[in-house]
């Protein structure tokens, strides 16, 4: 009886606080948004610079154009002729003008002159979007590319691996823009666990890249060999080079190795091309309308998620994703002994750090409802 008399006792208790705070909608709804409208009443805010619209977005996220350009490494035939307004004579001068300022060995061959016209065949409009796409994340690979002495031509890579896009997940699992399998990411301190996937952050995955391509290079000595390795793994480039003799260049090698690693270099030679001449090919690719640099990120303090972000700073759940996209569960950890970091356009980010200790106070105010809430149930 004296139990029972208790429970009562509490549940009318919680009751007249749930009654006090929660007024006629649906109990919590009116309290929320009442508490989040009185604090972001007193934000200080400070415009730095312009938000990611949603077209843009939609863009830099977009999973069709990783979709087609993972078919053609795959599947293409190089060797099969295409029809195409270049012939082989000016098509040779424009690559020895390229091979003469690049790293790489760019010679003319019939296979890469086969992808070259394909691309230009079936994906200028692809490669339009592409040259937008990429105003916004090459700025930040060729700082990291420079650092490592890694040529900037490399990054031309991430878009044979992934399109640029930095959810792009393969068939067999590799993730991000630089499309890290899982072994290999942990080899280069890319964290996996049920909230954190850093294979999709493009910086930290950007970097493990360098990292993994300057041990490739120090192997090998040959960047085009380095990309093939990227691809089909230093093993498997190793064997090819024993069963052609030893050779050490690519084409030679090239009918030794998997299908995809065959397709693989030809289809990054071309993506250069296309890239370096572009205006002789007529491409017109949109301005990117702002760069990775117009973004930076703060160190979270409290663990938070992105329903709580997207109502403090009024930026829709989609933009936290695309710029935070190694958070699987839109939650952002907070660890003692681990940073955890979020990023925003710049004038978000601004508006987070001016109130920061209001962001950190309306989080607190929501678990603390979220726990009375939970308790309730159980009492029920």
């Amino acid at each position: 009886m004296k139990k029972t008399k208790l429970t009562l006792v509490l549940l009318f208790a919680l009751t007249t606080l749930f009654s006090q705070e929660s007024s006629s909608v649906e109990g919590s709804q009116l309290i929320k948004v009442s508490y989040l409208d009185s604090i972001k009443a007193t934000f200080i805010n400070h415009n730095t610079s312009n938000c990611i619209d949603e077209r843009w977005m939609a863009e830099l996220s977009n999973e069709e154009i990783f979709e087609d350009m993972y078919m053609d490494v795959t599947e293409i035939d190089i060797d099969s002729t295409v029809t195409f307004d270049l012939s082989p004579e000016l098509l040779k001068e424009r690559l020895k003008k390229l091979d003469n300022k690049s790293p790489f060995n760019i010679e003319y061959n019939p296979a890469l002159e086969n992808v070259i016209k394909s691309f230009l065949v079936r994906r200028k409009a692809a490669y339009e979007r592409l040259m937008a796409i990429s105003e916004y994340y090459f700025p930040m690979f060729e700082e990291h590319l420079a650092k490592y002495d890694v040529p900037l031509e490399i990054k031309y890579l991430a878009i044979v691996e992934s399109a640029l896009n930095p959810r792009a997940k393969s068939r067999v699992g590799a993730s991000g823009l630089w499309q890290f399998m899982y072994p290999t990411g942990k080899q280069f301190n890319l964290e996996v666990n049920s909230y954190v996937d850093e294979r999709f952050d493009p910086l930290k995955a950007t970097e493990a890249a360098c990292q993994y391509l300057s041990s490739l290079y120090k192997i090998f000595g040959d960047w085009s060999m380095v990309l093939a390795s990227y691809n089909a793994g230093p093993g498997n480039v190793s064997k090819a080079i024993r069963r052609s003799g030893g050779s050490q260049n690519y084409w030679n090698i090239r009918k030794n190795l998997p299908r995809e690693t065959a397709n693989y270099v030809p289809a990054f030679l071309a993506t250069m091309y296309i890239y370096e001449c572009q205006k002789e090919h007529k491409l017109e690719p949109k301005k990117a309308p702002v760069t990775y640099f117009e973004t930076d990120t703060i160190m979270v303090k409290k663990k938070m998620s992105f329903t709580q972000i997207s109502q403090l700073l009024d930026i829709p759940i989609e933009q936290i994703e695309f710029l935070n996209p190694i958070y699987k569960l839109n939650i952002i950890p907070y660890q003692t002994d681990k940073a955890h970091y979020l990023r925003l356009p710049k004038n978000k980010l601004g508006l987070f750090v001016s109130n920061e200790d209001k962001v950190y106070a309306y989080i607190d105010y929501m678990d603390s409802f979220s726990e009375k809430q939970m308790l309730r149930k159980k009492l029920l």
